[in-house]
């Protein structure tokens, strides 16, 4: 049986073990694989929606509206027990076992137990469902297994039902063929084939067999199927049904096997010959795939099993969330809602991938590259997508936030690979994004947008908050990559000299006193007091003093946040009244407490628990990612089930909805806890570096995780305890900073103890860190910094010893500072840069 029995040959059955979870409970469920894709709600194993992206994107999908998508069903099974009567599996929670790649469900009664699995095939277009009955009567009986699949398609982006088709069967393997001629599907073939126990009735015409669920279908009424196909001069709505018969004895089971997937004309058949002899090759490899990118793609443990368990899931998640679309597998949201490649959902995952998987990244960013606009455009991609007969690409314009995480994440990929090659083939993309995005630069210095927030709906142009802090962080990241690159220092220092004026303007304008704040104003100039999670990343882009960042946190406590499932997108949840003044298309901007009008998103609850570290509340930043970030803090919470959802209804009032899930496996969501984690045990990246600020919660006796630096893998681990850093140590060698040095050629381990510090250190550098050394001996902590002529850089060095001088190049330095916190002290050198690089001296 695959996965599900004792016969299958495993990659590697503890790891997958380790990954599973146990459930029952109404609960909605998506998993899938490169190229098939599956939606069931109510914790049943009945599928509500099946997604094809081979050769385009299609989708078996019989709803007609959103929201109740979870009435309708694609496929139907029917079962029979001896002379009792036939009866249709309801749509009620099974027992079930669950990866983000494949599913178990099982359910037990005094006459059967029956079992349904799903997996995906690695290399082919296919699924394969397993569906097991075993007699547990104490009499010898003839046992019916009938399913039903609804065979038309809805297409890619339109989402208009093709239910006109001619079908075939064929003996070899009993597949029934569905053949449709539109071009909006590119003439797919969907297949069912049987592997196991082979069919004793077919039907492959949907209106002979009628209605599954009901008592006007055919097998409900006869126990039997007509063996009707559809033939090609009088395509209509198509159907993929099988009765199967056995008769067991006690104890004995029957097992069927489909293969399920689709094909361009002319290859199904062959397709399905070689899939009826390697569907378990197909599926293992798969898991191996999967497994590998879970357990061997890079570590991070914690020693807190709520945390490691899910950054194994978010690691799957990255893995599984990637679909074929025009001849590539690539990042996709979730395996069956949207068939798109969204340039925004890539882009933010891999500021959590680039630790541990930086070749995903550079993979990315090239498909970004290469679906940019062509010629001297240069304008990068929103989404690309099959729609009606063509792929269709949508650029981003000025008013879309792509253009400040295209250059955010390629810096940070910059900053950990160290491969200036493929950054600089990238350079004429990521100056367009900067032009592009300072095209809504207005007068007052802020960058102005139609949207609220984040998001893409709705028109009122007027000065953001979030946007103008990403056009801030953005600025600086190009200017570190122009610099990286030999960018002239005239240019360097403007780009540098807008963000910090933009910083300042964001503060002096878009700081609410009332509200304690970051907001927004409309286009008519009034303010728009709601108060959106975008304005948080301020906090975690250091973009306002330590103050103001309490403040917000504080807010954002109060107002946005529910203890028991995260933090609201907006409040207050007012905008299904404000559809006319934002120009909303209908009813998208949703209820209250769904989508942007309140609903809980994952990168809501990051950018809360980022802005809680950067507040210095990192004991609880810990809290509230356990209760509503990881898989036990969600399946634990009203309505819970194990998730990495997409949006999530925090209505406490309601309790029938709060808490409960859309979207449970999203690719961001994956990202955004990953980010979080490795934010939370101390990775921090400042423009110019990549440095520790390493913490463990009581209890916790040490971290250990994957870090990619200077493009090198290496594992970091702390231990101790303390708010500072008594040794680090570079590849088992004592080495006086907690920021990364360039000229540092690392190879295996960066080891961190907490503590009282033994030497001085540096603990920030905002300027990149070239090369750092302490000599005890003569009291003296010498560092080399890299940056462009005019920058103005500030170190911070935390030290037992105090500092009695300061030299650069040799001068002699004013311009420090130092306190005593403790014993320790603390250490601002702050100065512009006359050349490229700068030696500092400090004595102690």
């Amino acid at each position: 049986m695959s996965v599900f029995g004792a016969d299958a040959r495993q990659p590697d059955a503890g790891l997958r073990d380790r990954l599973k979870v146990s459930f029952k409970g109404r609960s909605q469920i998506e998993i899938g694989g490169p190229f098939v894709g599956i939606e069931m709600h109510d914790g049943s194993p009945l599928l509500n929606r099946l997604n094809f992206y081979y050769p385009v994107a299609t989708s078996m999908d019989a709803s007609t509206d959103y929201w109740k998508r979870g009435q309708s069903r694609v496929m139907s099974i029917g079962l029979k027990a001896g002379d009792k009567p036939r009866e249709w599996i309801t749509p009620e929670p099974f027992d079930y076992e669950l990866t983000p790649y494949w599913a178990l469900f099982r359910s037990t009664d005094s006459e059967k137990t029956l079992t349904i699995g799903y997996e995906f095939c690695k290399n082919k277009p296919a699924m394969v469902a397993v569906i097991e009955l075993i007699n547990t009567s104490s009499e010898t009986a003839v046992f019916e297994i009938y399913t039903h699949l609804e065979a038309s398609v809805k297409t890619s982006h339109t989402s208009a039902l093709q239910s006109s088709a001619w079908t075939e069967f064929d003996g070899t393997g009993s597949a029934i063929y569905v053949n449709f001629e539109s071009t909006e599907t590119a003439h797919s073939r969907i297949f069912a084939a049987n592997a196991s126990q082979p069919p004793s009735g077919f039907s492959a015409d949907g209106e002979i067999t009628g209605p599954p669920g009901t008592a006007e279908n055919l097998w409900m009424k006869t126990g039997e199927l007509s063996g009707a196909v559809i033939d090609k001069s009088e395509k209509k709505r198509p159907a993929a049904a099988f009765v199967y018969k056995k008769s067991l004895a006690p104890g004995e089971k029957m097992t069927v096997t489909q293969i399920i997937g689709s094909a361009k004309p002319g290859e199904e058949k062959e397709l399905v010959k070689y899939l009826l002899e390697n569907h378990l090759r197909e599926t293992r490899l798969y898991e191996q795939y999967v497994l590998e990118k879970v357990y061997g793609e890079g570590i991070i443990e914690t020693g807190d099993d709520s945390l490691d368990r899910t950054a194994a899931w978010a690691k799957a998640v990255l893995a599984v969330n990637a679909h074929y679309l025009d001849g590539e597998i690539v990042p996709m949201p979730c395996p069956v809602e949207y068939n798109f490649f969204f340039t925004h959902d890539t882009l933010v995952t891999d500021l959590a991938a680039v630790n541990f998987a930086p070749g995903r990244v550079k993979k990315d960013l090239d498909y970004i590259a290469k679906h940019a606009a062509p010629g001297a455009d240069n304008v990068i991609l929103h989404a690309y997508y099959w729609k009606d007969n063509r792929y269709v690409t949508e650029f981003a314009g000025a008013d879309n936030w792509n253009h400040f995480w295209h250059v955010i994440t390629a810096a940070s990929y910059l900053r950990h690979s160290n491969d200036t090659e493929t950054v600089k083939r990238l350079y004429p993309l990521l100056a367009k994004s900067i032009k592009q995005m300072l095209t809504n630069k207005k007068d007052d210095g802020l960058i102005w947008a139609y949207r609220p927030d984040w998001w893409d709906i709705g028109s009122s142009f007027g000065p953001r908050s979030y946007m103008t802090i990403l056009a801030v962080r953005a600025l600086r990241e190009f200017a570190f990559i122009s610099s990286a690159l030999g960018g002239g220092a005239r240019e360097l220092a403007r780009y540098e000299a807008e963000a910090q004026n933009m910083q300042e303007r964001l503060n002096a304008v878009l700081w609410d006193d009332e509200l304690n704040y970051f907001v927004n104003y409309y286009g008519d100039g009034a303010k728009d007091a709601h108060l959106y999670t975008g304005s948080l990343l301020a906090a975690h882009f250091n973009l306002t003093d330590d103050s103001r960042k309490k403040a917000m946190v504080e807010t954002a406590r109060k107002n946005l946040l529910d203890e028991k499932t995260g933090v609201y997108n907006a409040y207050p949840m007012d905008f299904h009244k404000l559809g006319d003044y934002l120009k909303f298309n209908g009813p998208e901007a949703g209820e209250p407490f769904y989508y942007l009008n309140g609903g809980i998103w994952p990168n809501g609850n990051a950018w809360y628990a980022l802005a809680l570290i950067s507040a210095g509340k990192k004991a609880e930043a810990l809290r509230f990612i356990k209760t509503v970030m990881t898989l036990d803090g969600i399946v634990d919470g009203p309505n819970g089930q194990y998730a990495m959802y997409e949006c999530r209804n925090g209505d406490r009032q309601n309790p029938s909805v709060y808490g409960t899930v859309d979207k449970p496996q999203f690719l961001w969501a994956g990202g955004w806890y990953l980010y979080a984690l490795y934010s939370l045990l101390g990775v921090r990246e400042n423009v110019w570096n990549i440095s520790f600020e390493p913490w463990l919660a009581e209890g916790m006796k040490h971290s250990k995780y994957t870090l990619f630096a200077a493009g090198a893998p290496v594992i970091v681990e702390t231990a101790g305890w303390g708010a500072y850093i008594k040794t680090i140590k570079y590849d088992g060698a004592l080495y006086p900073s907690a920021v990364i040095p360039e000229r540092l050629r690392l190879k295996e381990k960066i080891g961190i103890t907490l503590g009282f510090p033994e030497i001085p250190y540096i603990s920030r550098a905002g300027s990149a860190l070239v090369s750092g050394r302490f000599d005890p001996a003569a009291a003296k902590l010498t560092f080399e910094l890299r940056a462009f002529p005019g920058h103005k850089t500030q170190t911070e060095i935390i030290s037992p010893l105090e500092a009695k001088a300061v030299f650069v190049n040799g001068k002699n330095l004013e311009s420090w500072k130092q306190r005593r916190i403790n014993g320790v002290y603390l250490m601002d050198v702050v100065f512009s840069h006359q050349t490229e690089t700068a030696a500092v001296a400090v004595r102690f």
